[in-house]
């Protein structure tokens, strides 16, 4: 006989449906409890695992806002190579020059209540980029003109001083056939550049100019990135023909001329799609006066090292500058 069937009939019960039962039912509290044990020991474990393979949003965002400042530095990067190598013209094989002293600006042809809102506004902009300014009295580095006809205002002017124009065969200006254009045509407002390379430590002429002997400089020991000759701004003429402008508001005008006074601009540039100044004949009705862009990149012209070797190499320098302007915002 079965155990359970002793069992029963030892308890005078005649069915062994109710011990069946509760065993059964002790076998199920017992695996409930088995279950409810491996549950409480894996659950550590899954915590634990899922702590390891959730990322840290954290980290995340970190990640993401890397990724997007080094995106936004090499847009702005190549914002300012096409910029220069579409717009700056500095004579062939020379870097970009700039004023390296206080810059004395003056005008001509214009009423005095004109003239001094002029000078005032172009030397707001030239301290702006970091230049300086000089005072009363001083020599003309910069000259405005006014006129109603341009191009006779600079055959005129040309004529009048050739060599103040083209102090050398190179190395000072755009050449002969620039200046041939620059008292050419119709433009409202027309310009020409001196620069000159100077001893970055004396700021003697570093170039033989016509008629004078080859000059003798003393120069230490440049290194592979930076030169003992710079490019010094040297004169700056700027004619305006204010019978061509009159779509134009008279501070955006006077700040084109102001960008003009302090950097290289090509009179044939390509500036299509660009948000600058220079783009003011193209776009009178929108543009009012000097951009972001323009502000964020004269003072970077006038931040970076100026005695690169190349031009290339300024390029990126200027770059760098730009960059760094933005990220201190």
């Amino acid at each position: 006989m079965a155990f359970w069937t002793m069992i029963a009939l030892a308890a005078g019960l005649t069915s062994m449906e109710p011990l069946q039962a509760q065993a059964q039912a002790q076998a199920q509290a017992q695996a409930q409890a088995q279950a409810q044990a491996q549950a409480q020991a894996q659950a550590p474990a899954q915590s634990s695992a899922q702590s390891q393979t959730t990322p840290d949003p954290d980290a995340v965002q970190v990640e993401d806002v890397t990724v997007a400042a080094t995106l936004r530095d090499a847009q702005l990067r190549a914002r300012v190579d096409t910029f220069i190598e579409s717009n700056m013209a500095p004579p062939a094989g020379r870097p970009l020059a700039r004023w390296n002293k206080p810059v004395c600006v003056a005008t001509a042809h214009l009423t005095p209540q004109y003239a001094q809102a002029v000078i005032d506004r172009v030397a707001q902009r030239i301290i702006e980029a970091g230049g300086d300014v000089a005072g009363p009295g001083c020599k003309v580095d910069v000259m405005i003109v006014g006129t109603d006809d341009g191009a006779q205002m600079a055959k005129a002017l040309v004529k009048d001083d050739p060599r103040g124009y083209r102090p050398a065969r190179g190395a000072t200006d755009r050449g002969r056939a620039a200046l041939q254009r620059f008292q050419e045509g119709e433009a409202p407002v027309r310009w020409w550049h001196v620069s000159l390379p100077v001893n970055i430590d004396t700021g003697e002429i570093a170039v033989r100019l016509d008629g004078e002997e080859y000059p003798t400089n003393t120069v230490r020991e440049s290194s592979r990135l930076r030169s003992n000759v710079r490019d010094d701004l040297a004169r700056v003429v700027i004619i305006v023909d204010f019978t061509r402008t009159p779509q134009v508001r008279m501070s955006a005008l006077v700040d084109y001329v102001a960008f003009i006074a302090l950097a290289q601009v090509n009179p044939e540039g390509d500036l299509a799609g660009q948000d600058t100044i220079l783009n003011l004949f193209t776009r009178p009705d929108e543009i009012t006066e000097m951009t972001r862009w323009d502000r964020d990149y004269l003072a970077a012209l006038y931040r970076a090292t100026p005695n690169r070797f190349t031009l290339q190499a300024q390029t990126r320098g200027i770059a760098d500058e730009v960059v760094h302007g933005r990220r201190d915002r």
